[in-house]
């Protein structure tokens, strides 16, 4: 029994260093994939017929989207670099760099938008060494600062979304020669159904700092 019980231990740690001949060794796989790659700014332009692209230092495969950032392509100025601050100025002229610190809060909250946008749809590669990583790969005090302030916003917008929920608004009718010329009230108005219609109001909103 004792010397099946070997040949059994003996065989199974064959067949596991076999795998790990094959295969690599798994453990090592998933700290590799953990590792951060460190990119240089110029890495980004000069990576043959792959369409790289960075937003507030993460950098994102973009070659499937060939047709939007390709040469000529819609979005191609977005190409090779970390253009943060056009996503929200819509300026593609003035406005391809990293510059954001004195953009509104809601404009960092719309960046980082974005950024949860190419999480989803490209490849992340790894992240650019400069304004919001250092070159080990840690995240600079100026990139914590506005992962403070989108947090900020995040939690404003759910505060928003239950005071419209206790406050919905009425349905109104605009027309340009007149401005608003009638207001009325539903149990559906403002997206929010409810047992009772309610009758138009100004109500102010002390999230946004605005009547509503």
């Amino acid at each position: 029994m004792l010397k099946k019980a070997l040949i059994v231990i003996i065989t199974a740690v064959v067949f596991k260093s076999f795998l790990e001949y094959i295969f690599g060794d798994s453990s090592n796989q998933s700290k590799k994939t953990d590792e951060k790659k460190i990119f240089k700014s110029n890495d980004l332009s000069n990576t043959g017929e792959k369409l790289f692209l960075a937003i507030l230092g993460n950098v994102y495969d973009v070659t499937t989207g060939g047709k939007h950032y390709k040469k000529g392509g819609s979005y191609d100025f977005f190409v090779g670099r970390d253009a943060s601050r056009a996503y929200v100025t819509g300026d593609f002229k003035n406005d391809l760099n990293d510059q954001v610190e004195d953009l509104a809060e809601n404009q960092i909250r719309d960046i980082f938008n974005w950024k949860s946008f190419y999480d989803k749809t490209y490849p992340h590669l790894g992240v650019l060494e400069g304004k919001f990583y250092t070159s080990d790969g840690q995240k600079t005090d100026k990139l914590l600062h506005l992962e403070k302030i989108n947090q900020k916003q995040i939690n404003n917008e759910k505060k928003n979304s239950d005071f419209q929920k206790r406050f919905p608004i009425c349905n109104s009718e605009w027309t340009q020669e007149k401005g608003i010329t009638k207001l009325w009230c539903t149990t559906e108005s403002g997206g929010v159904k409810r047992s009772w219609a309610g009758y138009p109001r100004l109500v102010y909103n002390p999230i946004t700092k605005q009547d509503s």
